[in-house]
This record gives C-alpha cells, sequence and structure tokens, in this order.
C-alpha cells in the first residue's frame, strides 16, 4: 500500500519548482492533495501532471480567500500543509505565507504537520540582488515557524522548516533561481527540487518527535564558508 494512502494535503505554492515536486510526490504516495496558488502566477500544467488525486484552484493569499478555497473543495481535516515562504518578485517578508498558515493550520488534525520551504539559502549570498531581503526573510520564516510549533504543540502538531540551497531549478520551470558565481557546494554537484521535496516529506511523515527545527537541503553550502551564511543562524 502507498505510503499516504487516505491521508490529505494542502500545498500552497504548488505548482512550480518545490512545491510541485512535493505535490507530486504526495500524490505517488497515495495521498489526495489540494495544490493552492496566487492569481499573480503562471500556472503550468500541474493539474494533468498530477491527474485527478490533485485539485488545483487559485485565490489570492488572504485568510478569507484561503479557507474559502478548502471550503470550496470539500476538503475539510488535513493532515498535511506545505507552505512555499519563498516571496514572490519585489515583495519581502513573510506575511502572505504567515497569512497562510494561520488561515490553514486550524484544518491540521493533531499529530498533523506543518512544512515551510524558505528562500533558497543562493539568494542570500555577497552580490545575490536583493541578498539582505532574501536572508531578513528566510530569518523571519523561520521565527514564526519556531513560535507555531510552540502554539501548536499541545495538539501535536509539529512545525518546522526546509532551507534549500545550491538547487538547479531550470528543468522545471522557465525562471529559475539565479546562480551565484561559488564553487559547487562540498557535495560537489547542485541538488534538485526533488532533493527538497523529499525532506519536506520526511519532515511532515516520518520526523514524528521534530518541530522547531530548520532541516538545510544545501549539498553542505550554508557551512562550507562563513562568508555565506546570510539565511544559517547568527554565529555567537
Amino acid at each position: 500500500m502507498p505510503k499516504h494512502t487516505g491521508r490529505k494535503a494542502i500545498v500552497v505554492g504548488g505548482t512550480t519548482r518545490v512545491g510541485l515536486a512535493i505535490a507530486k510526490r504526495l500524490v505517488e504516495g497515495g495521498a489526495h492533495v489540494l495544490l493552492i496558488q496566487g492569481w499573480r502566477h503562471e500556472v503550468p500544467d500541474a493539474a494533468e501532471q498530477l491527474g485527478r488525486a490533485a485539485t488545483l484552484t487559485l485565490c489570492a493569499m488572504s485568510a478569507g480567500a484561503l479557507t474559502q478555497a478548502a471550503a470550496a473543495h470539500s476538503f475539510g481535516a488535513i493532515d498535511m500543509l506545505f507552505v512555499d515562504a519563498e516571496p514572490d518578485p519585489g515583495t519581502t517578508g513573510p506575511r502572505p505565507y504567515a497569512v497562510a498558515v494561520r488561515a490553514l493550520a486550524p484544518l491540521v488534525t493533531d499529530d498533523g504537520s506543518v512544512v515551510l520551504t524558505t528562500t533558497s539559502v543562493d539568494r542570500c549570498l555577497p552580490g545575490m540582488p536583493d541578498a539582505g531581503a532574501h536572508a531578513t526573510t528566510a530569518a523571519a520564516t523561520r521565527a514564526f515557524a519556531r513560535a507555531l510549533a510552540v502554539e501548536l504543540a499541545p495538539r501535536g502538531v509539529r512545525v518546522n522548516t526546509v532551507s534549500p540551497g545550491a538547487i538547479d531549478t531550470a528543468a522545471h520551470d522557465d525562471t529559475p533561481a539565479p546562480r551565484p558565481a561559488t564553487a559547487p557546494p562540498p557535495l560537489g554537484r547542485r541538488g534538485s527540487v526533488d532533493d527538497v521535496a523529499r525532506a519536506a516529506l520526511f519532515l511532515a511523515a516520518d520526523a514524528t518527535f521534530t518541530t522547531g527545527s530548520v532541516l538545510s537541503v544545501d549539498g553542505g553550502l550554508g557551512c562550507a564558508d562563513s562568508r555565506r551564511r546570510g539565511c544559517t543562524e547568527p554565529e555567537h
């Protein structure tokens, strides 16, 4: 029997890059998935790729619109919530994704899970456009996730964060993340969105005693050079 048979999940930002990779793995595992995407995004053939086990809806990233979207598809209680917390171009701050989590977290069943994906570590490296803003967003998202982990712990709901880096997205959409001119990460290759998706599913389904944590999926990029730690915890 597939691992996620009978489970329901919502993926916010689920039609491109990491979100779509997460949705694919959920569907392959037997889960029923609702993908929620903001109005401003171009939507690829996500529904066709995922089949009948997945439903795609477009809506504004507001609390009312998000809860209405879930209700409109009779989704009810869910086992897993995934939120892509990488900001839209031209925006900063975690607020749209905090709104999404606040709106949809009440749907997560007791002992369920919430996983946020932060902005890529690559975007925070010195010399990258808006590196400071991206680093600030990533740090704020992690802080939000830790606070939410404590808040939801009495219900057994786990809240964790995936922090990707050195991920090659070119094969998955037409707007790949910028690639800084740096040496390869210590593992010697760039990762794939599927590497990030597998980490997210691990936190959601298997890491049953883990909450408030950040899992770096960057091939060692974040620890290779202290100058590259714009998206990591500050040194003391």
